[in-house]
């Protein structure tokens, strides 16, 4: 009679302490810190509560689940309610449970979800940014960010003026043979030109003068489809159509890097500082521009 009286409030202990457990952790709690969500979510198979870290966004209802699940192997089916009764599909995203109040069911349990007082302020929209400016405001100069910034860009101006005057001997030998290859495209242009002229009258004279069209229609027709064919075989050396403006583009390239390789100068250094004053410029534009203040890789 006295062990079972020891086993009954043994039993009757345990369960009252069973009891205020699950009361204690009848919630899901949410907190904010350091820009990730922490979510304490009470387990029901070892009757403790477990905080779960996850990204406010980019997160969907079925990854929050799915961590639950693979954290407590008990949990056969979880999922979450709106206050409406309406069940958020595991495509949902994750933010919907901080807008309102939800509910989440683990088993056969229900969990309230309250979200939390960041998005749930009852403050008008402008006192709002306006708190949020005043932060930001605070922490710039907290960090002296100003003083930062003014020396970053001291510093960039430096860097480009030192970019600028090694670049500057290399600049101008490539204007040189730019505007070498310039006339030499020039010239090749003209040439052609010429060429189409010579050969117009060559055929005129032979259609309407030595011979007649008879005689002369077989070679008409080979001149024009050994056009057509040259044009195919540009077309497939280099993959671009046969157009006037692409070709000089190609014969100019072609002989500009013809004259730098015979003044041995370096392409790639000279690409290299091009590129590195490009990021320079774009670096100091960003600090010098009120509406885009930030700060440039070091």
């Amino acid at each position: 009679m006295l062990l079972h009286r020891l086993i009954l409030s043994t039993v009757n202990r345990s369960s009252q302490l069973k009891f205020v457990r699950l009361i204690a952790t009848s919630s899901v709690q949410i907190e904010f810190k350091d820009g990730l969500a922490n979510i304490t979510v009470p387990l029901p198979s070892r009757g403790e509560s477990c905080v779960f870290q996850l990204k406010p966004f980019n997160t969907t209802i079925g990854d929050f689940i799915d961590v639950l699940q693979k954290e407590d192997r008990g949990i056969d089916r979880a999922s979450v309610y709106l206050s409406d009764g309406s069940r958020l599909s595991r495509n949902s995203p994750i933010e919907l449970i901080f807008e309102e109040a939800s509910t989440l069911r683990v088993n056969e349990t229900s969990y309230n979800i309250q979200p939390p007082t960041l998005f749930t302020s009852n403050k008008p929209s402008r006192d709002v940014l306006s708190d949020v400016s005043n932060s930001i405001t605070k922490l710039y100069y907290d960090l002296r960010l100003n003083q930062y910034v003014t020396y970053r860009e001291r510093e960039l101006e430096k860097q480009l003026e030192y970019l600028r005057n090694t670049v500057q001997p290399l600049n101008e030998i490539h204007q040189q043979l730019a505007n070498k290859a310039i006339r030499r495209l020039k010239w090749i242009q003209w040439s052609i030109l010429a060429g189409m002229a010579f050969q117009t009258g060559v055929l005129f004279r032979l259609v309407w003068i030595d011979y007649s069209w008879d005689i002369m229609e077989p070679f008409t027709y080979f001149i024009s489809y050994s056009t057509v064919f040259m044009a195919y075989c540009y077309y497939v050396l280099r993959r671009n159509d046969m157009k006037y403006m692409n070709m000089s583009d190609y014969f100019y390239l072609k002989i500009l890097h013809r004259l730098l390789r015979k003044k041995n100068f370096d392409i790639a250094r000279y690409n290299a500082l091009k590129n590195e004053i490009m990021i320079v410029e774009h670096d100091l534009q960003r600090l010098k521009d009120p509406l885009d203040r930030i700060i440039g890789t070091p």
